[in-house]
């Protein structure tokens, strides 16, 4: 590929910030708010550990989540256009849970407009999250070895968008009732029996898997569901994040290489506060992409 290829991302995969600095990664952050006047930018002015401190500290304090706007996606292609990108691959979140990927098209169209000599192909991972972070790594590794032509490239990425699997489980049902995933009667059910979902990105939405009860046997019952996914598969790109749980996500990530004898990098961080808005401290996730 002779001409230089872009790579731009919204936040909700919350890439590693070392794999953004390797591959220079455009990243267009999400915006949160707890008191729903004073808006952050996800990553720039607080890190997500902190978000989580004070989910944990403040509970009545339900955070709430914003799409990168059309303004914020004119400049990141802006920024691409300057440093001599003319063809750009920007992917985003599901366009079933946010409005991130319509932002971007509008963004588009309107920077098309003015500009003619770039091309800027826009995707959703029809995910998110750990499962979003896996496919725009993988994204990056193509781009930079440079083996395959543009059409090739982005047929590649679609058909990697097939092979996508984020799986996630959570600690407490509070947020997700917060949020309005699930019922007051179900939260205060799961409460009393300690249920803890299992739930999967599927087709843009979430779906619970299994309910599981207590803590360690959820995180054991998604790891061995990633296991027989991974096992069907070939060539995985893996990557974790986990809300102030770090212990229970190093013994996710032992217990995989173990069962599957798996000797390769894990991507492994934080979760971003998109999907943590909604599911709250001790959230646990595990995304991959298979060729």
């Amino acid at each position: 590929m002779g001409e230089k290829i872009g790579q731009i991302v919204d936040s909700a995969g919350n890439l590693p910030r070392d794999i953004i600095e390797k591959y220079q990664i455009r990243e267009v952050p999400f915006y949160y708010t707890f008191d729903g006047e004073t808006y952050l930018k996800e990553s720039v002015q607080r890190g997500e550990a902190d978000f989580f401190h004070i989910m944990q500290e403040h509970p009545e304090q339900v955070p709430r989540t914003a799409a990168p706007n059309i303004h914020d996606w004119l400049q990141a292609y802006d920024e691409a256009y300057i440093k001599g990108c003319r063809k750009i691959i920007v992917s985003t979140i599901s366009h079933k849970l946010s409005s991130s990927f319509e932002n971007a098209h509008l963004a588009r169209k309107m920077f098309l407009s003015e500009v003619r000599d770039v091309e800027i192909k826009i995707i959703t991972s029809s995910s998110c999250a750990c499962g979003q972070a896996a496919l725009e790594i993988k994204i990056a590794q193509l781009i930079q070895d440079r083996q395959l032509s543009w059409e090739e490239l982005l047929l590649k990425i679609q058909r990697m968008i097939t092979q996508l699997t984020t799986l996630f489980t959570v600690d407490s049902l509070f947020y997700m009732k917060a949020g309005g995933r699930i019922g007051g009667a179900t939260a205060f059910l799961g409460k009393v029996l300690n249920i803890k979902p299992v739930c999967e990105f599927a087709d843009g939405e979430v779906r619970p898997i299994k309910a599981i009860r207590g803590r360690k046997k959820s995180i054991i019952a998604m790891t061995e569901y990633v296991i027989s996914r991974i096992k069907e598969g070939s060539n995985p790109l893996i990557c974790t994040q986990n809300a102030l749980c770090k212990d229970e996500e190093i013994f996710m990530i032992d217990y995989l290489c173990s069962a599957l004898n798996y000797h390769s990098p894990i991507h492994s961080g934080t979760l971003g506060v998109v999907v943590g808005a909604h599911s709250g401290p001790g959230s646990l996730g595990i995304g991959f992409v298979l060729e």
